[in-house]
C-alpha cells in the first residue's frame, strides 16, 4: 500500500475489493490463474467500460486490493453489480484509510460518525481483522473487543444507538496491512456478491 494517508477528499475516493478466497474456477472453464489476477481484471472490464479514471493497489493480503477513482464509489458499485463477475466477493467504499493503530482508528470513525449519521438513526460495526486483530498502543485488540470499544464510544461522546440488524448505517472497519480502511455507509452502499 502507498505510504500516504489519506481521507476521502472530493477529487479522489477509495473502493475496497475483497477477493473469494478459493479461486477455484474450473467450474467456469478458468484453470491456472489467481483469484487476485482475475478479480483484478474483472475490476478493470467493469471500469473500462465508463469514463472513470482508476489505480488499482494490492495490499499486504492476496486477496484485497483498493480502487482509488475520480468516481463517486456508488457508481463503480453499480456497474460492479451489472458486471457478471466470479472473482469478487465484496466491494466497500471507503472513507479513509488510517495507520492501524485502534486509538488511530477510533478517532477517525468518532469524526466520520459525527459528520455523516444524525442522532436519530442507529449503527452497527463490522470488523474484517486478519489475524489475531488490531494492535494499540499497549496490547492487540480482537475483533470483539474493537466492535465493543467503538460502540461505547459512539453511544458515549455521540449518544449514538447501536443495532445490529435492521441499521441505518454500517461502520466497516477493514485490515489492509499496515493501514486500516474506514467506511461509514448505508447497507446498500456495500456490494456483497
Amino acid at each position: 500500500m502507498n505510504n500516504k494517508k489519506s481521507e476521502k477528499n472530493v477529487d479522489c475516493f477509495v473502493l475496497m475489493v475483497k477477493f473469494k478466497e478459493d479461486g477455484d474456477f474450473a467450474e467456469y472453464g478458468i484453470k491456472g490463474i489467481k483469484t487476485e489476477d482475475k478479480g483484478i481484471e474483472e475490476i478493470e472490464t467493469a471500469l473500462t467500460s465508463t469514463d472513470a479514471w482508476f489505480y488499482i493497489t494490492e495490499s499486504e493480503f492476496y486477496d484485497i486490493v483498493t480502487v482509488e477513482m475520480n468516481v463517486n464509489p456508488a457508481e463503480t458499485i453499480n456497474q460492479l453489480r451489472k458486471t457478471s463477475t466470479i472473482a469478487i466477493e465484496r466491494a466497500v467504499p471507503l472513507d479513509s484509510v488510517v495507520s492501524s493503530p485502534v486509538e488511530s482508528v477510533i478517532k477517525d470513525i468518532l469524526k466520520l460518525a459525527s459528520q455523516k449519521i444524525d442522532k436519530n438513526e442507529s449503527f452497527t460495526v463490522q470488523c474484517q481483522l486478519k489475524d489475531e486483530g488490531l494492535r494499540g498502543l499497549d496490547s492487540i485488540i480482537s475483533p470483539d473487543k474493537l466492535i465493543n470499544q467503538i460502540s461505547g464510544e459512539l453511544y458515549d461522546k455521540l449518544n449514538l444507538e447501536y443495532h445490529n440488524k435492521n441499521t441505518d448505517w454500517i461502520i466497516q472497519i477493514e485490515e489492509l496491512g499496515e493501514d486500516t480502511g474506514i467506511a461509514v455507509c448505508r447497507p446498500d452502499e456495500i456490494l456483497m456478491k
